[in-house]
C-alpha cells in the first residue's frame, strides 16, 4: 500500500518536482568559526620547552599570516575549559576589540569543569590483535586516566559512522561500549600483504599473469580510497556534528592509517614480483615514465587524498575540532607485515625495502596531516596508545581564541595556508593550518552528502521511514515529528521549507545508482486553521516514490533539512524479493 499523506501537505505536494535549494548553513557557527565573509577563527595552544601549556600570552605577542602575508588579529583571548562566554563567536570585525587589549593573567582563571573527548576507532584497519590493544589502552585511560566525570562519546567506523555511545558522564557506561566493539568483516590492515601473496600467486609466466597483477593493484588502489574517504568524509561529518558545542572539541583518532598514495604501493609490489614492464630488461615501472606507469595502476575514480583531506581540515577547523590520531599499530619497523612471506622475486628486484617501508610510512601520512592540520598531536611508533587520549584530555584545559578577518577576493575551492608566530622565542604551537574556501550553497551540499553517508550521527530529532515495494515502484514515508519544526509568521500565513533527499545502499554499503533515489522540497504556507490542524496532529509525512531496484538487500537513507536549516536523518532496511 502507497503511504498516506496528512492533508495538511495535499498543497506542498503539487511542488514534489522543484530542484532542491541552496539551503542556509546547518549552524550558527558556520558563519564565523570557519573561513567566512566575518572571521577566521583559530584555536591556539602553545606549550614551552617542557611541554607546558604557556597562559599569559598578550594578543600584541601573537602574529598570524595568511597565504604568506600578515593579517590583524582583532581578538585573542585566553580560555578555559567550560567558558562558554569566551569559548562563543567573537564579535563582528567592526565590534572587535583592539589587538592590544590585555589577556587575563593564568592565575585568574576559574577553574574549569573535566573535559569533554570523543574517541573515533576505525574498525575497519584493525584486526582482532589491534583493536585488543586499543580496547585496553581506552579502557585503562577512561577508568584511571581521566579526571572524574569526564565526558565522552564512543564512535567506530566500518562501512560507515556508528555512535556507539553519546555522551557521557559515566565511565562504566563508557567503558562497557568500548568492551562491547568486534573486528570488522574486512581485511584490517592485511590489506597490502594479501595484495603481495595475490600478486605472487598471479605472476608466474603465464600469458595475461602480468595484466591480471596489475588488476589486483589496481583493486588494492580502490579499496584504499574507499577507506580513505570513509575514514575523512566519516570525521568531517562528525566535526560538523559537535559544531553546535561551544569552544574547542577533541576528537581521538584510532586507527592503522592509509596511505595516501597507494599506486606507488600497487606498483612497487608488481614490479618487485612481475618483472620490468614492456619486456623490457632492466627497466622499472618508475623508470618507464609516470604515463606508463601511473595509467597501469590506476582505477577509473582517481584517489584525491590532497581533496579529500583538505575537506575534511576544512570541516574539523570551521568546528573547532581537533584530533589526536594515534598509529594502532604501535611500534612497528621498516618490515613487510608479518601476515605475508617476502616473495623472493621482491627480493631480487631490490624492491623489499621500498615495499617495507611504504606499508609502515605511508598510512602513517595521513595521520599526521589530520593532527597536524587541526592542531592536535600525532602518537604513532610507541605502543603506548593512551598518549593520544592524554594529549587531548590536557589540552582541553585551555587554548587561545585568535580571530581575523579575511581579505577578500577567496575564490571557490582554493585552500589557503595559516601560519601563526609569536614574539616569545622557545614555544611550540599548535593551530589550524589553514582553510579551504566555499560558497554556502557548496558547503550545504557537502553537509547533506555527510548526512546521508554517516545517518546516524543526525537521527535524534524523531524521524522515522516506512518504505514498501508494489508494482515495480518504491514508496517512501518520510515521518517528522511535528515538535520539531519551527515555523515563521510571514504575510499572514505559516511558512516552513522541507527539503527531502533520499540515497539507496546495497547490502555492502555502496551507493547504487549515480544519483539521488528521488529530492524534493515542500514550500509550506498554511493560514491560521491549516496551522492549527497541522499542529494538532503527532507527526507529518512526507510521501516519496522512485523505480524499485533489483532483487535484493538494500537501505533507504534520508536526510530531511527543515527548521532553519537542521538537519535529520534516518534509515529503513529493505528486501525485494
Amino acid at each position: 500500500m502507497k503511504p498516506a499523506l496528512l492533508p495538511a501537505l495535499a498543497l506542498a505536494l503539487a511542488l514534489a518536482g522543484a530542484p532542491l535549494p541552496a539551503p542556509p548553513a546547518t549552524t550558527p557557527q558556520a558563519a564565523v568559526f570557519g573561513a567566512s565573509a566575518e572571521l577566521v577563527v583559530i584555536d591556539l595552544i602553545a606549550t614551552d620547552s617542557g611541554g607546558r601549556l604557556v597562559a599569559d600570552l598578550r594578543p600584541e605577542e601573537i602574529e598570524v599570516y595568511e597565504d604568506g602575508k600578515r593579517q590583524r588579529v582583532g581578538f585573542a583571548r585566553f580560555v578555559t575549559a567550560g567558558d562558554r562566554e569566551s569559548a562563543a563567536a567573537p564579535a563582528p570585525p567592526s565590534s572587535l576589540p583592539e589587538a592590544g587589549s590585555p589577556a587575563p593573567p593564568a592565575g585568574q582563571q576559574a577553574t574549569s569543569p573535566p573535559p569533554s573527548l570523543v574517541v573515533v576507532v576505525d574498525l575497519a584497519t584493525l584486526p582482532f590483535d589491534l583493536l585488543a590493544h586499543t580496547r585496553d589502552a581506552v579502557v585503562r585511560m577512561a577508568r584511571e586516566g581521566l579526571e572524574p566525570g569526564t565526558r565522552l562519546m564512543l564512535v567506530t567506523l566500518d562501512r560507515g559512522m556508528q555512535v556507539r555511545q553519546p555522551f557521557t558522564g559515566e565511565a562504566a557506561a563508557f567503558v562497557a561500549a568500548v568492551e562491547q566493539m568486534t573486528p570488522s568483516a574486512g581485511e584490517g590492515d592485511s590489506a597490502l600483504s594479501e595484495l603481495i601473496d595475490q600478486v605472487e600467486n598471479t605472476c608466474d609466466g603465464t600469458p595475461g599473469a602480468v595484466t591480471n597483477a596489475v588488476a589486483l593493484g589496481r583493486a588494492y588502489v580502490e579499496n584504499v580510497r574507499l577507506g580513505l574517504q570513509g575514514a575523512t568524509e566519516g570525521i568531517g561529518a562528525l566535526a560538523r556534528y559537535l559544531a553546535p558545542l561551544p569552544g574547542r572539541k577533541h576528537v581521538v583518532f584510532y586507527s592503522a592509517g592509509y596511505p595516501m598514495q597507494p599506486a606507488s604501493i600497487a606498483a612497487s609490489v608488481v614490479e618487485g614480483i612481475c618483472g620490468p614492464p614492456s619486456g623490457i630488461p632492466g627497466r622499472s615501472f618508475m623508470q618507464a615514465g609516470p604515463s606508463e606507469a601511473q595509467t597501469a595502476l590506476r582505477v577509473g575514480a582517481q584517489v584525491d587524498s590532497t581533496g579529500m583531506l583538505h575537506a575534511l581540515l576544512d570541516e574539523a577547523n570551521r568546528a573547532q575540532v581537533s584530533v589526536y590520531t594515534v598509529d594502532a599499530r604501535g611500534l612497528v619497523g621498516d618490515a613487510v607485515p608479518a601476515r605475508s612471506r617476502v616473495p623472493t622475486r621482491i627480493v631480487r628486484s631490490g624492491q623489499v625495502q621500498q615495499v617495507a617501508q611504504a606499508s609502515v610510512r605511508a598510512p602513517q601520512e595521513i595521520l599526521y596531516s589530520i593532527a597536524d592540520g587541526t592542531g592536535g598531536t600525532a602518537s604513532v611508533n610507541t605502543n603506548e596508545l593512551a598518549r593520544g587520549m592524554q594529549a587531548a584530555a590536557k589540552d582541553a584545559r585551555g587554548y587561545y581564541l585568535v580571530a581575523y578577518a579575511p581579505p577578500r577576493g577567496r575564490k571557490e575551492g582554493r585552500y589557503y595556508p595559516i601560519e601563526v608566530k609569536v614574539a616569545r622565542p622557545g614555544l611550540q604551537l599548535r593551530y589550524r593550518r589553514g582553510y579551504e574556501w566555499l560558497s554556502e550553497a557548496k558547503r550545504a551540499e557537502r553537509a547533506l552528502s555527510a548526512a546521508l553517508r554517516f545517518p546516524g550521527l543526525y537521527a535524534e530529532d524523531g524521524l522515522a521511514l516506512d518504505a514498501v515495494v508494489e508494482k515495480g515502484r518504491l514508496y517512501v514515508a518520510v515521518i517528522l515529528p511535528t515538535r520539531t519544526l519551527s515555523f515563521r509568521a510571514e504575510g499572514g500565513l505559516h511558512r516552513n521549507e522541507i527539503a527531502v533527499q533520499g540515497l539507496l545502499r546495497d547490502d555492502r554499503g555502496r551507493p547504487v545508482g549515480d544519483r539521488y533515489l528521488f529530492a524534493k522540497t515542500l514550500d509550506l504556507k498554511l493560514p491560521e486553521d491549516r496551522y492549527a490542524d497541522l499542529l494538532s496532529r503527532e507527526n507529518v509525512e512526507i510521501a516519496n516514490e522512485a523505480p524499485a531496484p533489483k532483487k535484493g538487500r538494500y537501505q533507504v537513507a534520508v536526510v530531511v533539512r527543515h527548521s532553519g536549516g537542521r538537519l535529520a536523518s534516518a534509515t529503513a532496511d529493505l528486501d525485494v524479493p
